[in-house]
């Protein structure tokens, strides 16, 4: 089921992109003149764990990327690789993290396929444990709806490939589906070692642009929702938990009239449920970008 709701929402994705082009109130979004965007990026990512008030998180590089983008294909293609050292004393952590997230003129669409083995707690005293063995995984996808958005530009706020002219908010809403799998050592404290969890929901918002002046833009979106799943061997059984979530993502840029910097987050929290246990997984993504506008290489 999550990989027709995947396979759909690529297929949305490329949709979106090719015939879903709309009108737009131009005293509140202006289009960059240049036809090209190339930009270099340095981002950070992970996904955090919390459970029994205790955090463990991934011991990942600071990562250096370069993207493009066409105009009206709204498609960047990235490659990132590490520049900066983990602390070794933190342990070695394995991951994959690919995610997408296109932001059309209506909808937003979200996808995720994280993996992370090894990872470790930080006490208040700076004692560090290291979990070489746990692992997460987590596959999934959101879509989201802009009311207002002839107005408020989400291109603008997270990709600056438009410009916001004026200040302009929107109500959001719209829906997910996640699979989540955990392996846990059993010096995690955990009643069960292994968690295999499938939740499918709705959520409801609000995303807001501030023009602070002709070059700086403030923008910040938030949702809250409510999934319904559980254990997958157990939901063929009609057993269904509620889980609340929240997504939260945002951005402070400066751009001129063929250059930009910003710095932008993501912040996706779901919990899981199992017996005794409640589990919180954070995924979180922050990253600064230079952008340059452009019409030809050569």
């Amino acid at each position: 089921m999550l990989f027709r709701i995947t396979t759909l929402l690529i297929t949305f994705i490329v949709c979106q992109n090719t015939f879903g082009q709309s009108t737009v109130d131009t005293a509140y979004i202006a289009q960059y003149p240049q036809k090209m965007m190339v930009k270099a990026f340095v981002s950070q990512s992970g996904i955090e764990i919390e459970h029994n008030k205790k955090g463990y998180s991934p011991n990942n590089p600071t990562r250096l990327g370069v993207g493009f983008s066409v105009k009206n294909t709204v498609i960047n293609l990235s490659s990132s690789f590490g520049v900066f050292p983990v602390e070794k004393d933190l342990g070695k952590t394995k991951s994959v993290d690919f995610q997408i997230h296109n932001y059309g003129r209506k909808f937003l669409v979200d996808l995720f396929y994280q993996q992370y083995k090894g990872f470790y707690n930080d006490d208040d005293n700076d004692n560090v444990t290291l979990y070489p063995d746990t692992s997460v995984q987590l596959i999934g996808g959101e879509l989201t709806y802009v009311f207002n958005h002839d107005r408020f530009s989400t291109k603008a706020a997270l990709e600056q490939t438009e410009k916001q002219l004026k200040s302009a908010g929107s109500f959001l809403i719209g829906g997910g589906a996640y699979h989540y799998k955990l392996r846990l050592e059993d010096t995690f404290g955990a009643t069960k070692n292994s968690v295999n969890n499938f939740q499918l929901g709705v959520n409801a918002g609000y995303g807001h642009s501030w023009v602070i002046d002709k070059h700086w833009l403030l923008s910040g979106m938030a949702t809250v929702g409510v999934n319904a799943g559980n254990e997958v061997n157990v939901l063929e059984d009609g057993k269904i938990k509620l889980y609340p979530t929240a997504f939260a993502r945002g951005g402070a840029g400066y751009h001129k009239d063929s250059w930009g910097i910003g710095m932008s987050f993501i912040v996706n929290n779901k919990l899981v449920y199992y017996i005794s246990d409640s589990f919180s997984l954070t995924s979180v993504n922050l990253q600064i970008t230079y952008v340059k506008h452009f019409d030809r290489v050569f």
